[in-house]
């Protein structure tokens, strides 16, 4: 075994070891001055959120994947720079597959037409919207950062907003920067309203720490 997998192997469990300790402490200790001091800490090493320098536009806005809850929340957040005027053009992740029935088309949405429709709901039109296919991998964010570098860099684009949830914005800095030091892209990292629970943040910990580690 490679010395870096062994590592990464021995990290994981160690990590594993962590989280179920902290499982079994919120299931006995639901609500406590401890718990949310620790939210609070860990959530400050999580959210990296890039300040908009006034009247700023950019050439795009892309909205990381997540699930259809989270989705929706990172919609609404691009659609308010939309509006704003601060892009005109939304790229959203590519995903194969249907989702929920329409009543309207008589069968189910694809995921590309649901992220649409949703979109279309926060006053974005269709032809402002474009997903984009990108070359998947074990690690997500990273292979999206790989996929999304790479169109923006081939379309010579000078700026991108990137949407995700809150506790997701470190890591997916972390991972765009690294791919793009070398250009002269300007990319701010923004953030939708989601909250998610303390064992949710300790799994986000856990992938930043790996990123940080052992992929960029």
């Amino acid at each position: 075994m490679k010395p870096l997998a062994k590592k990464l192997i021995l990290f994981i469990a160690a990590c594993t070891c962590l989280v179920s300790f902290f499982v079994l402490w919120t299931l006995i200790f639901p609500s406590n001055i401890l718990s949310t001091n620790i939210e609070n800490l860990i959530r400050k090493e999580l959210i990296c959120i890039d300040p908009l320098p006034f009247a700023t536009t950019v050439d795009a806005i892309y909205i990381l994947a997540g699930s259809q809850s989270s989705l929706k929340l990172k919609f609404k957040t691009a659609a308010t720079f939309y509006q704003d005027g601060i892009s005109k053009k939304i790229l959203v992740l590519h995903r194969a597959g249907i989702t929920e029935y329409s009543p309207d088309l008589q069968r189910n949405l694809t995921n590309d037409e649901w992220s649409i429709l949703q979109l279309k709901r926060f006053g974005v039109p269709k032809q402002n919207i474009e997903p984009i296919s990108i070359r998947e991998g074990f690690f997500g964010t990273l292979s999206e950062a790989k996929g999304i570098s790479k169109l923006i860099t081939e379309r010579r684009y000078r700026s991108l907003i990137l949407i995700s949830s809150p506790e997701h914005t470190d890591r997916v800095k972390i991972s765009f920067e690294n791919l793009l030091q070398h250009n002269n892209i300007k990319v701010y990292v923004q953030s939708s309203d989601e909250r998610v629970s303390l064992i949710q943040l300790l799994i986000e910990l856990i992938k930043l720490k790996i990123y940080e580690y052992f992929l960029v």
